[in-house]
């Protein structure tokens, strides 16, 4: 697992100790079977596209300047 920092307003914190404690679960499991329909809805996953191998692919946040001519070397290899 991947750690996550996050603010949220007291509204919200109240309302996940209460489920939390009325379910036995851990706040973390809500919020993060919360966060899993959220990206569903709006970003269903599809883990045989090459494209997503890129995500975190390359440290430098502006990237390679080749993309342009080399996109088979990153998506693919060769």
């Amino acid at each position: 697992m991947i750690r996550k920092q996050l603010y949220i307003d007291g509204e919200l914190n109240t309302r996940l100790k209460r489920l939390s404690t009325s379910s036995g679960e851990s706040e973390a499991l809500h919020v993060r079977a919360a966060l899993r329909a959220y990206l569903d809805a709006r970003l269903p996953a599809s883990p045989d596209d090459p494209l997503d191998r890129l995500v975190g692919l390359v440290s430098d946040p502006a990237g390679p300047d080749d993309v342009a001519a080399e996109h088979d070397h990153y998506l693919y290899g060769g």
